[in-house]
C-alpha cells in the first residue's frame, strides 16, 4: 500500500503524544545551533511524512534488516546527510514503540542505529526512554487484557485497571478496536456495579470481598488508636500525614480518607463485626487498645 503524505501538520500530532513530543524535539533543531550541529531547515511535515512512509515501506517487507543499505541510500538521495540522520531517529523511536514485538523490525532497527549522527540522536534519545517509562509494555490483545482483569475481583479494581489501560492505549496511539472494547467493558462494570450494590447501606460497608477485609473506616480507627497509644495521631501530628499514612497501609484513596478523618469517624452498627474482630485481635497481642461504637474518633 502507497502513503499518503499528509498536508497539515496536526494530523501527525493532534492526540498523538509519541509524535507531539517529536514535534518538540524537531522544533528544538531548527531553532538551535550547537554541537557542531547545522539548523534544521525541513519543516517538520517534512520531516513526518518522510519519516512514515519508511515505517510503512520497513513493516511491508518481511525481513527489512536484510535492505538497511538500500532503504538508507534511498532516502540519502533526496535529503541532506543530517537530515536523514533526522529522519531515520524519528523511524527509530516510530517502530520501537508500535512494532516492539517484531523481531525483524528491532533487526532493522539495531542496524540502522549505527548509521545515525549521535549529535543528532542524542536529542531522541531522552524522549525515547522517558516514552518507555510513560507507556510501558502493554498488551497485544484485548484477550489477554481481559485475562488480566480477572485476576481484580473487586469491580472498583477492575475499572481502574481498564481506565488505567484505556489511557496508555491512546497515548500509545494504538488505533485498533481494543480502545473500543476497553470502553465498552468500563460501560458494563459501571452497570454492574448498580445492580450490586444495595441502595440503603453505608457507603463504607457496601460490599466485602471474599477475604474478608475490615472496612476503611475500622482501619482507619484502628491505626488512629496505634498512633495515640504511640502518643502521635491527630492531636499531635499533621492530619494530612496521619492520613497519607493510612492511605499508603490500606490501599485506599488519600482523599476519602482525609474527608472522613476531617469529620470525624463514628462506627456504627455495620461495624460491629470487624469491631469485635480487631479488639479480639488486639487483646490477643496484649495491646491495651479496643474501639467501640457510636464514637467518634
Amino acid at each position: 500500500m502507497k502513503f499518503t503524505p499528509r498536508i497539515e501538520i496536526d494530523e501527525y500530532i493532534e492526540n498523538n503524544e509519541l509524535n507531539a513530543r517529536i514535534y518538540q524535539v524537531l522544533l528544538h533543531l531548527q531553532d538551535t545551533k550547537d554541537n557542531n550541529r547545522y539548523y534544521l531547515k525541513r519543516c517538520p511535515l517534512a520531516i513526518f511524512n518522510q519519516s512514515y512512509a519508511i515505517c510503512e515501506q520497513v513493516k511491508s517487507i518481511k525481513h527489512p534488516e536484510n535492505e538497511v543499505k538500500i532503504i538508507y541510500s534511498t532516502v540519502r538521495d533526496h535529503f541532506l546527510a543530517y537530515e536523514t540522520s533526522i529522519i531515520f531517529s524519528c523511524v527509530y523511536l516510530i517502530l520501537s514503540f508500535n512494532e516492539k514485538e517484531n523481531s525483524n523490525i528491532r533487526f532493522f532497527l539495531n542496524r540502522i542505529k549505527q548509521k545515525l549522527d549521535p549529535i543528532y540522536f542524542c536529542e531522541f534519545e531522552p524522549l525515547l526512554k522517558e516514552e518507555l517509562t510513560l507507556l510501558g509494555e502493554l498488551p497485544l490483545s484485548f484477550k489477554q487484557l481481559k485475562i488480566a482483569a480477572e485476576n481484580n475481583h473487586d469491580l472498583n479494581e477492575k475499572e481502574l485497571f481498564y481506565a488505567d489501560y484505556l489511557t496508555r492505549y491512546k497515548q500509545a496511539q494504538n488505533k485498533g478496536n481494543i480502545i473500543q472494547q476497553i470502553e465498552d467493558e468500563i460501560n458494563l462494570i459501571k452497570k454492574k456495579k448498580e445492580l450490586t450494590i444495595p441502595l440503603n447501606i453505608d457507603s463504607d460497608s457496601k460490599i466485602r470481598d471474599t477475604q474478608n477485609i475490615a472496612s476503611l473506616k475500622v482501619r482507619s480507627v484502628v491505626i488512629l488508636e496505634i498512633l495515640k497509644a504511640m502518643k502521635c495521631g491527630k492531636a499531635n501530628n499533621d492530619l494530612t500525614d496521619i492520613c497519607k499514612l493510612i492511605a499508603f497501609l490500606t490501599g485506599n484513596s488519600y482523599k476519602s480518607i482525609y474527608n472522613d478523618l476531617q469529620k470525624g469517624i463514628t462506627l456504627k452498627g455495620t461495624h460491629t463485626q470487624d469491631i469485635q474482630e480487631v479488639n479480639q485481635l488486639l487483646s490477643n497481642l496484649n495491646i491495651s487498645i479496643s474501639i467501640d461504637n457510636n464514637k467518634q474518633y
